[in-house]
């Protein structure tokens, strides 16, 4: 029986990183140039204009492992999980 914590071979797990509370970007500081990649968001609501696609995709990666090591990373629920993840963080998002 194989172990049901053991991570696939080659699988790196994501370096966890402290969320910031405010949704504004740290590039909105005074005298300082918006970063030409922090395109908002904009199919998913005006609430997470400050949220970029890439740091949204970012935060629903995170949590989707999060969720699949809760389970035991059990084969074949990936898309499961991406999609748990997705509803969760874009609820935290627009609260």
């Amino acid at each position: 029986m194989a172990n049901p914590t053991a991570k696939p071979p080659g699988f790196k797990a994501p370096k966890p990183r402290r969320l910031s509370t405010s949704l504004t970007p740290s590039a909105s500081t005074p005298g300082s140039k918006p970063n030409a990649r922090s395109k908002p968001n904009s199919l998913i609501g005006s609430s997470l204009a400050a949220v970029t696609s890439g740091q949204r995709r970012a935060m629903i990666g995170e949590a989707a492992y999060y969720i699949a090591e809760r389970r035991g990373f059990d084969q074949g629920r990936d898309v499961e999980d991406w999609l748990l993840a997705e509803r969760e963080i874009d609820a935290a998002l627009s609260a």
